[in-house]
């Protein structure tokens, strides 16, 4: 027999057992398919039970929170309300306080102290009900008290300090639930949620008329029974297959229902399309099968003729035989020479690529060992000084030697934790975290302001300063800016000889503000100009003690662009001098009056402070800094004694650190602030705006970072309000 009838044959004995079975296969196909869009009901049901616990689980979470205040515990409700205000702010929520006999004391749907209609009928024995229960409760669909409109609340039962019993309520308009359904749906489908008793929560259509209907009774039967899917009839009496879904949270059902017509019409037209396809594969089959026997026949004949030249020594040109295999084979030979060549490229190619990797590693390597080798210097210099001096000490020396001994340890200790300072905030900066606080500011003023800072510090005392300061207003964060502007300056006196000219400049230029700091110092060689702003990086500098860690341009660029200016450097060479240019949008509006807050420090005599930590020398020096400024001083080592201490002495303000041996300084503040009257401080070595917002939630009125300079202790002591 020829190719085709082979190919024949074997086409009829492969889709002739498949067309037989056609039929079986189909019938369980278009089972399968109902049971498909049944199960898509289902999971429609579950997301629309998921997008309404995510709700409640919200409105839970608020009230949760709000029922641990203390203004709450101790009565005080218009003080309450506002809080409760604060946090349903952004929200559709709202908050009322309910009495034991249901009457409402307030609602943040009504301002503070305006009077509330008496409860409705229920409404004590809802009350009354999660009281003896005394778990946060989901509502069933009731009446607001004060809106008298269709709400959803989440009650949760609270006693406050003086005995009494209260009910706290979140709740929000029902109507906020039709927002979570799913909208992405046919206009013949019906989706609606009830309550645990049958009412209608939401509705994709005509939900107004049909809020706070029951259910018809064989929906109602199939909720009560807490089946996955029933038969029922629809508005228009047509039979709809009904897909539920029943929240553990809230008791509520979601339903999903579709008319049976469209199920059928769906799976029909699937198992149709397929059907089709079929048959239209079959007669693909066949025509291919002849279609395939002839280039096979016409590409044999080709072979069998490129196999006898080949016999003789050579290889007739490629030809299309329109079949790959075939082609494979009469290219085998031209291709081995072409994959021979092309390997030994990508080998070269390769070779290279891995010779560029290791340069690179190289590189990382010594910019590695240089800035650890830099950080050791900068480090083991003021370690060095403050053991001299320490030892100075301990040798009982006295006078002037000792006082300079004390000034050395000071000035030392505060040079390494700038350093550390300095490494930490620039990992934040550059890694984008700073959370900025942009205000107007005079751009000449903050430039002012630095440059005195800096003469006080005695980094620029050695060099002449001069300022040509245009009023320029900008909106940009104060604190940064102060610091994008120290860095440049600090790093023009670094490379600039003593006696040398530093000239700050700010002026409007092209509509931006620009800021220009010049020195005649150095200069930046040509190669290293590209790369000033990368970190760890910098130029040679005659003094070591002036080298720093080379991340300042760094982070004085990323400043500059997380406030949407630029910076750029210029410098003509070795010997040049540099220049240094900021530009910064200008502040749409400038205000009449920048008034500076200033905190005084407070008087401290007489006043009684705790100090809880649990590093013995620190603890032991906040202490004597605060003995010799006159302060009634307590400490502990630990949480627990601190807490029994407290008790006895009544301080006025606590200094607790947060890593303590037994409790946690979160839990001593919240104990503390319990008993009343003590202001909390927060001393500790966590710094991040994480750390002080949530010292500040767990009731602390201060936070301090550490090391902890006596200025830091009057100033946090006098931002507080205390009580003698």
């Amino acid at each position: 027999m020829r190719v085709r009838t082979h190919l024949s044959l074997l086409a009829a004995a492969v889709f002739l057992p498949m067309i037989v079975g056609a039929g079986v296969a189909i019938k369980l196909l278009l089972d399968a398919e109902r049971h498909a869009v049944l199960r898509g009901m289902q999971e429609l049901a579950r997301t629309s039970v998921l997008a309404m616990d995510q709700e409640l689980t919200a409105a839970i979470a608020t009230g949760r929170t709000l029922a641990t205040s203390a203004r709450l515990s101790q009565g005080d409700l218009e003080s309450f309300y506002a809080q409760a205000r604060a946090a349903n702010a952004g929200t559709i929520r709202q908050t009322a306080l309910l009495r034991e006999d249901g009457q409402q004391l307030f609602n943040t749907a009504l301002p503070f102290g305006q009077p509330i209609a008496p409860p409705l009928a229920g409404a004590l024995q809802r009350v009354q009900g999660v009281l003896a229960r005394g778990l946060p409760t989901v509502s069933n669909l009731i009446v607001g008290g004060a809106t008298r409109r269709p709400v959803i609340a989440i009650e949760l039962p609270l006693r406050l300090d003086d005995g009494r019993r209260v009910l706290l309520d979140q709740w929000f308009a029902v109507s906020h639930l039709n927002r979570v359904l799913p909208r992405d749906v046919a206009p013949s489908w019906q989706v609606a949620v009830f309550d645990r008793d049958g009412a209608t929560l939401a509705r994709n259509a005509a939900w107004k008329d049909e809020i706070g209907t029951r259910a018809r009774p064989a929906l109602l039967d199939g909720l009560r029974q807490g089946r996955a899917q029933i038969d029922i009839a629809g508005p228009d009496g047509k039979p709809m297959a009904a897909a539920l879904a029943r929240s553990a949270l809230s008791g509520w059902t979601a339903v999903i229902g579709v008319p049976v017509s469209e199920l059928e019409a769906t799976a029909a037209s699937a198992v149709s399309l397929i059907a089709a396809t079929l048959l239209c594969a079959v007669a693909l089959a066949l025509a291919g099968a002849i279609l395939f026997a002839r280039r096979l026949l016409a590409a044999t004949e080709y072979l069998g003729a490129a196999t006898e030249g080949m016999a003789e020594g050579w290889l007739p040109p490629p030809a299309d035989l329109r079949i790959a295999e075939l082609n494979s084979l009469q290219q085998v030979l031209h291709a081995v020479s072409r994959r021979l060549q092309k390997a030994e490229a990508g080998r070269r190619k390769h070779l290279a690529e891995v010779q560029a990797a290791r340069s690179v590693a190289e590189s990382q390597n010594r910019a590695k060992d240089e800035f650890l080798a830099m950080l050791g210097h900068e480090l083991r210099n003021p370690l060095g000084a403050i053991s001299s001096a320490i030892a100075l000490i301990q040798m009982g020396a006295g006078g002037p030697a000792a006082e300079r001994a004390h000034q050395i340890i000071g000035r030392q200790s505060r040079h390494l934790a700038h350093l550390v300072d300095e490494l930490l905030d620039a990992n934040r900066v550059l890694s984008g975290k700073v959370v900025l606080a942009p205000v107007p500011l005079d751009l000449a003023g903050a430039v002012r302001e630095a440059a005195q800072t800096l003469q006080t510090q005695g980094t620029t005392a050695a060099h002449e300063v001069t300022l040509a300061l245009e009023p320029v207003w900008v909106h940009g964060d104060p604190t940064r800016l102060q610091q994008v502007i120290g860095n440049l300056i600090e790093n023009a006196a670094k490379y600039t000889q003593a006696g040398g000219h530093i000239a700050v400049s700010t002026r409007v230029r092209d509509g931006m503000a620009e800021l220009v700091v010049r020195d005649d110092g150095k200069g930046i060689e040509a190669e290293l100009l590209p790369r000033v702003w990368d970190v760890f990086v910098q130029g040679k500098v005659s003094n070591r003690a002036k080298g720093g860690l080379g991340i300042g341009l760094a982070v004085v660029k990323s400043l500059v662009e997380q406030q949407h200016g630029t910076v750029a450097v210029h410098s003509r060479g070795a010997g040049q001098g540099s220049s240094f240019t900021v530009r910064l949008p200008l502040a749409a509006e400038v205000p009449e009056d920048a008034a500076v807050e200033r905190v005084d420090a407070a008087p401290l005599d007489g006043l009684r402070v705790l100090v809880v930590e649990d590093n013995e020398d620190l603890r032991e020096m906040m202490c004597a800094l605060l003995s010799s400024r006159g302060c009634v001083v307590g400490s502990a080592a630990d949480g627990t004694t601190a807490l029994a201490l407290a008790r006895n002495t009544l301080p006025q303000v606590a200094f607790v650190d947060i890593d303590l041996p037994d409790i946690s300084g979160y839990e001593v503040a919240r104990q503390l602030a319990g008993q009343g009257g003590i202001r909390l401080i927060a001393v500790t070595g966590y710094g991040q705006p994480d750390d002080v917002r949530r010292a500040l939630a767990a009731g602390f009125d201060r936070h301090l970072k550490k090391p902890v300079r006596m200025e830091d202790i009057e100033q946090a002591i006098g931002a507080i309000d205390l009580v003698r």
